[in-house]
């Protein structure tokens, strides 16, 4: 797994992820984004295109994370997300959650 922060800028960053954000990815994904939860009102545009598989502890990270820019007046987008984790999403009801954009 590997989550590399793109672009952080004063109110906007662009993250991109690669491979598995499973349980073994889950704190390293955390320390990443963990400098990007800190600014209120950002919009993080989270880049799906290279993700293969998410598990239930990447979904947590995800809502902590959505929870914590919903709080301070930010949001998170997702973009790229291949087919059947957008399938996962629908079913998760996290659809409803996240801006979602190709």
């Amino acid at each position: 797994m590997t989550t590399k922060i793109i672009e952080n800028k004063e109110k906007t960053a662009l993250v991109s992820f690669s491979g598995e954000l499973d349980t073994t990815a889950v704190n390293d994904v955390r320390t990443t984004l963990e400098p990007l939860m800190k600014d209120p009102g950002k919009e993080i545009t989270l880049d799906f295109s290279q993700l293969e598989y998410i598990s239930s502890a990447g979904m947590r990270v995800l809502l902590a994370l959505n929870k914590n820019a919903t709080a301070t007046n930010g949001k998170v987008i997702i973009k790229g997300m291949r087919e059947d984790i957008k399938q996962l999403f629908q079913l998760t009801g996290f659809d409803s959650i996240f801006e979602m954009t190709e």
